[in-house]
């Protein structure tokens, strides 16, 4: 007999898998990313009482692993002044060959070029499908404020690769 799902407990291996796949897509690095998908999870959890009913887990979990990411991005900065040698950021991912389908070594580059809220945009909204509304439930921001990111992030990404075809072929729009 199928059990009807608590809505106050989220269906963790499908948000594991989704945080996991975030963590990944902003920090690049397998072990970087399993670290702060742990650390996204433990995090949430323990303040799952602070979820409002009209949020998703999903939504709620993202947030939590933005900020675990930033902080694990931080901590890589001052690591890598004494590791000259481990070499990290998106391309990382890409010479790995992490699995990343919809997204090759360029765009990969490309993102990581961008500046920290609009390559947080850029992942919400595109790699992990995100709606404006929750893209911006994430990042604690209006929703115009995600569509003004995103927008100078697409026209910086454009620069970078160097055509409007190329850039949109890349994000799949």
């Amino acid at each position: 007999m199928p059990t009807t799902p608590d809505p106050t407990r989220p269906d963790f291996s499908d948000l594991t898998n989704r945080v996991y796949r975030l963590c990944l897509a902003m920090l690049a690095d397998r072990a970087d990313a399993e670290d702060a998908a742990q650390e996204t999870l433990s995090r949430a959890w323990g303040r799952r009482d602070a979820k409002r009913p009209d949020v998703s887990w999903w939504t709620f979990a993202a947030g939590f692993a933005l900020r675990v990411c930033r902080e694990t991005r931080r901590g890589r900065r001052s690591r890598e002044s004494f590791d000259v040698e481990q070499p990290r950021g998106l391309e990382h991912a890409a010479r790995e060959g992490d699995g990343q389908s919809r997204i090759g070594g360029t765009l990969h580059r490309a993102i990581a070029e961008l500046p920290p809220r609009q390559r947080e945009v850029v992942v919400l909204r595109f790699l992990m499908s995100m709606s404006t509304e929750q893209a911006a439930e994430t990042l604690a921001v209006a929703p115009g404020t995600v569509k003004s990111n995103l927008f100078k992030a697409v026209r910086s990404l454009r620069d970078i690769l160097g055509s409007h075809e190329r850039t949109h072929e890349l994000l799949g729009l």
